[in-house]
């Protein structure tokens, strides 16, 4: 599945019982945060909130973004996938209202976020920062500077503002290095917007109408462009399987399948299909990340075993390495 947005097609997560909006502060005033980072009601907004700060507490003594991401992230192995995408931009959000944050379900972006988020943070209000930083262009909170595309933006923007290095190509050999190459039409998916994928609770009908309408011609804002990502092959490195033993605790790992055609669902090609951790224990280079298949968990599994059913695969070809800083 696209490790995107609602502008992929799987099926919407169940709507929540959202209450209306409410234009308030936290109350936990040890823990407050501006209104912008809360989520879609006040009730909930305090469960993430005290949830973080109990996280942030729990792990404040280990040391280094790495180990930090590790602890993190191991606590959240079992929790449900979260369909649709389960993050968005909370009360500010004009077509996705989801939350800025939480804990409960995760898509394996959300969960990549969220764990480099918070083994950088030290404070709930510094966390939430570098959620947005993150997660939107130039931490500026809305849909349409969202990082939707891996090759993109996700990956080039999280590395400009100094999240993470491109490794790839320090791994491996140039030899055993291939380029992926698609043209991202940004502005054709927004014309696969539908009125079901809005995520603002409150409207009727002919108000959702409306705001899709309003969705879709976002895109004209935007322009098709070319992405490119490296990657090492998958049949290469199940070859040659102690090579993984040189990606580093804490890597970012990019699932490629260059050029991929998915203008009948969402309108464009797209190189990156998933996302996910990758940690050390001993000699054991793990997997961990929010499968979309299978159990639909956040699971960890060594990744010689998660790649091996994709040798000689159709689509997905490759992997991408991204260090943390």
């Amino acid at each position: 599945m696209p490790l995107v947005h609602r502008q992929s097609r799987s099926t919407p997560s169940p709507d929540r019982p959202w209450p209306d909006n409410q234009s308030a502060s936290l109350l936990n005033s040890e823990h407050e945060i501006p209104l912008r980072y809360s989520v879609t009601t006040l009730a909930w907004a305090q469960t993430a909130t005290q949830e973080a700060a109990s996280l942030l507490a729990r792990f404040e003594n280990v040391q280094g973004i790495a180990n930090r991401m590790s602890a993190f992230s191991a606590t959240f192995i079992g929790l449900p996938y979260g369909d649709g995408g389960p993050l968005g931009e909370g009360v500010v959000g004009r077509y996705d209202q989801d939350p800025l944050f939480r804990f409960d379900t995760f898509d394996c972006t959300t969960y990549v976020e969220t764990m480099l988020a918070l083994a950088h943070a030290h404070s709930v209000a510094d966390f939430a920062q570098h959620m947005d930083d993150i997660r939107y262009e130039n931490g500026v909170v809305d849909y349409v500077t969202r990082n939707h595309w891996p090759s993109l933006q996700w990956v080039p923007n999280n590395i400009r503002n100094g999240y993470l290095r491109d490794i790839t190509r320090e791994l491996y050999a140039p030899l055993n290095v291939k380029v992926a190459r698609a043209i991202i039409d940004v502005p054709n998916s927004y014309r696969f917007m539908r009125v079901e994928d809005l995520r603002v609770p409150g409207l009727t009908p002919a108000e959702r109408l409306q705001r899709t309408e309003e969705w879709r011609a976002e895109g004209q804002r935007f322009s098709a462009q070319e992405a490119t990502i490296d990657y090492v092959p998958i049949d290469w490195i199940m070859q040659n399987p102690s090579w993984v033993q040189k990606i580093p605790h804490g890597s970012v790992i990019n699932f490629v399948r260059p050029n991929w055609d998915l203008t009948q669902s969402i309108g464009t090609h797209m190189n990156v299909s998933h996302q996910g951790l990758v940690f050390r224990r001993g000699q054991q280079v793990l997997l961990r990340h929010a499968s979309s298949s299978g159990s639909k968990l956040v699971t960890e599994v060594p990744l010689l075993d998660y790649l091996r059913p994709f040798v000689g695969h159709a689509t997905m070809k490759g992997v991408h390495f991204l260090a943390v800083e």
